[in-house]
C-alpha cells in the first residue's frame, strides 16, 4: 500500500483525522435521499437494491429486492441469511439459491446446514455429497464490495471513504454458518465412531476438511477472516482425527496437517495485526 504524503499546515493536520479514526466507532449511514438517488441512477436493479440495503440498513430495501428478483443469486444468497425470516422462509430461498446458481456449492452448504439445524440429517449429507462434483464457490462478496462502493461514491464520499467503507462495512453472514457446518461435521463423524461406522466417520470429517478447503487458499481480494474460518473448519476435521494415522499421498501425517493449519493461522494473524496497525496511521489521501 503507498501512503501519500500530506501537503496540509500543521493546523490543518491536527484537525483532519484518518480514515480509520474518522469511522471505526460510528460508521455512517446513508441517508433515504442519498439511497434513492442511487437507486434511480441504477434503475432499481437487483445489484443497486441489495447495496442501498447494506448501506443505508433499511431492511425495506432486501423486501424490496426480493419480491421484484425473486430468481437473482445473489437476492437469494441475502434473502437465505437473512436472520429475520424463518427456518422455513430461509429453507424457500435456499432452494432458490440452488436453483439459480446451480453450480455453485456455497448453496448447498448452505442448505445442508439449514436441514441440520431442522434435524433432517440424512438430506443434509446429501446436499454435501452434491458438492464433490461442483468446482464453483462464490459467495459475491467481491461483487457486493464493488457495488457497497459504487453507492458510497454516488452518495459523495471520496474514492479512499468509499473503497474503506465498502470494504470495513461488508456484512458476511455466510462465514459463522460455514464455520457451525464444520463443527456439524465433525460431531456427526463422532456420533458414527460411536455406533462403529468408521467409514461414514471418516468421510464425513473428509467432507469437512473439503469444506475448509474452500477457503484455503485464498481467492484474489478475499478477505483473510474468510481464510481464518476456512482453517478453523479445517482443524476441526483434522482433531476429530487420530494425529497418527497417514493423510494424503505425500506422506504426511494427520498431525502434520494440523502443524500446518497452526502455522497458516499463525501468519494470517500477524497480517491482520500489521494492517490493523497501518490503517490506524492511514491518512485520508490514500
Amino acid at each position: 500500500m503507498q501512503v501519500s504524503a500530506s501537503t496540509n499546515s500543521p493546523a490543518e493536520d491536527l484537525q483532519a483525522t484518518n480514515l480509520y479514526a474518522r469511522f471505526k466507532d460510528k460508521p455512517p449511514k446513508l441517508t433515504a435521499e442519498q439511497v434513492e438517488a442511487y437507486l434511480k441512477s441504477n434503475g432499481r436493479n437487483a445489484s443497486s437494491l441489495l447495496a442501498a440495503c447494506r448501506t443505508s440498513g433499511d431492511p425495506a430495501l432486501l423486501k424490496e429486492a426480493m419480491e421484484k428478483y425473486p430468481n437473482d443469486p445473489q437476492v437469494a444468497f441475502e434473502a437465505a441469511l437473512d436472520k429475520n425470516l424463518s427456518p422455513e422462509e430461509q429453507r424457500l430461498w435456499l432452494n432458490a439459491l440452488e436453483k439459480s446458481a446451480p453450480d455453485n456449492a456455497l448453496a448447498n452448504y448452505l442448505s445442508a446446514l439449514n436441514y441440520f439445524n431442522s434435524g433432517q440429517i440424512d438430506q443434509g449429507v446429501q446436499e454435501l455429497t452434491t458438492t464433490s462434483g461442483k468446482q464453483q464457490f462464490q459467495d459475491y462478496t467481491l461483487d457486493r464490495w464493488k457495488d457497497d462502493e459504487e453507492a458510497y461514491l454516488s452518495a459523495g464520499y471520496s474514492a479512499a471513504e468509499a473503497k474503506y467503507l465498502s470494504m470495513s462495512q461488508i456484512p458476511l453472514p455466510q462465514l459463522a454458518p460455514i464455520k457451525q457446518l464444520g463443527q456439524d461435521l465433525a460431531d456427526l463423524a463422532n456420533a458414527y465412531n460411536q455406533s462403529g461406522d468408521q467409514a461414514s466417520a471418516q468421510t464425513t470429517l473428509q467432507m469437512a476438511v473439503n469444506l475448509g478447503q474452500r477457503y484455503v487458499p485464498s481467492s484474489p481480494g478475499e478477505a483473510v477472516i474468510d481464510q481464518l474460518v476456512g482453517l478453523a473448519v479445517e482443524r476441526m476435521a483434522f482433531s476429530a482425527m487420530n494425529p497418527n494415522s497417514p493423510y494424503g499421498d505425500s506422506g504426511q501425517t494427520v498431525q502434520d496437517q494440523l502443524n500446518q493449519i497452526a502455522q497458516q493461522r499463525a501468519a494470517l494473524k500477524a497480517t491482520m495485526q500489521q494492517a490493523g496497525s497501518l490503517m490506524e496511521t492511514m491518512p485520508d489521501q490514500v
